[in-house]
């Protein structure tokens, strides 16, 4: 899974999962709000992969999900109060579920250069900015968190 969250010039945010099943990519793509940090976005698309993997019907001997915010990897490690707690927290809980329903989960979280010509992560950039501009025009629900649904594309 490839994960980036996004704020635009405008104040605009957005974040997308992306993965690919067969020769289609599909995932999440939601607009935020308006005026939050791009580092919070990122945050909270890490934390919606994890818990898209709690969804699945069977848990997965393995998930790796690549994120181009390296601040984002660290902030998963931090024990102490920093930006984005609130998702961190999140995001360990669902690791927790992972590891009760399968024990020998292996769960990584890489960094993958950004605008390198990695397709996952090409395709969640292009993702995120479709939801940031206009969730209307563009396809993109604007929905509370507990509401999103996939998007496939």
């Amino acid at each position: 899974m490839f994960t980036d969250g996004s704020r635009l010039d405008d104040g605009a945010t957005g974040y997308a999962v992306t993965s690919k099943r067969g020769e289609s990519w599909v995932g999440i793509k939601t607009h935020r709000e308006y005026n939050q940090e791009a580092y919070d976005t990122e945050c909270v698309a890490l934390t919606r992969a994890l818990e898209s993997t709690i969804r699945r019907p069977t848990t997965p001997e393995r998930i790796t999900i690549f994120t181009d915010a390296q601040a984002t990897i660290k902030w998963m490690v931090l024990e102490k109060p920093s930006p984005g707690q609130k998702y961190a927290l999140q995001a360990r809980k669902h690791i927790a579920t992972l590891r009760r329903s399968r024990p020998d989960i292996v769960i990584e979280i890489r960094w993958s250069p950004v605008h390198k010509s990695v397709p996952g992560n090409e395709k969640a950039d292009e993702w995120v900015k479709l939801a940031a501009e206009e969730p209307v025009a563009r396809g993109v629900e604007w929905l509370a968190y507990s509401d999103r649904a996939e998007v496939c594309s």
